[in-house]
């Protein structure tokens, strides 16, 4: 049986800003899981400048049962060059990992989601269509 916390695969999601200061921001990572050590990438739009429609990052950090550490480092060819701390928990069916992140004193939360949950909600969606 696979474990549910492995990580490894496609995730879409989003970050939030403290206050709402700021829209919540979608992302997509690929993430790779090695009996915890947890390496990858993010790609997401550009929201802080006009270097780009786009911003690339690396992850690197580590899983513990469903405790996630990780740290976003973007690659500095758009307008960002800084890293992002992120902890959160992997759900207990492996489906989404939630928690916050921190930055220079400032912390938002964060949510990401399995490719196969989108899948799902787009065919639930055309089954409502459909029946419409």
């Amino acid at each position: 049986m696979a474990d549910a916390t492995n990580l490894s695969g496609l995730w879409l999601g989003s970050f939030s800003y403290p206050g709402g200061w700021a829209p919540a921001t979608p992302f997509m990572a690929t993430i790779v899981d090695r009996d915890g050590s947890l390496d990858g990438s993010t790609i997401e739009p550009n929201t802080m400048g006009s270097g780009g429609e786009s911003l690339e990052a690396v992850i690197a950090g580590s899983r513990a049962g469903v405790a996630v550490d990780f740290t976003k480092t973007y690659d500095g060819a758009s307008d960002a060059a800084h890293a992002v701390d992120y902890v959160g928990r992997v759900s207990i069916d492996g489906m989404t990992v939630s928690g916050v992140w921190s930055l220079e004193g400032m912390d938002g939360t964060f949510e990401m989601y399995r490719e196969a949950v989108w899948e799902e909600a787009e065919a639930d969606e055309a089954d409502v269509v459909r029946l419409s």
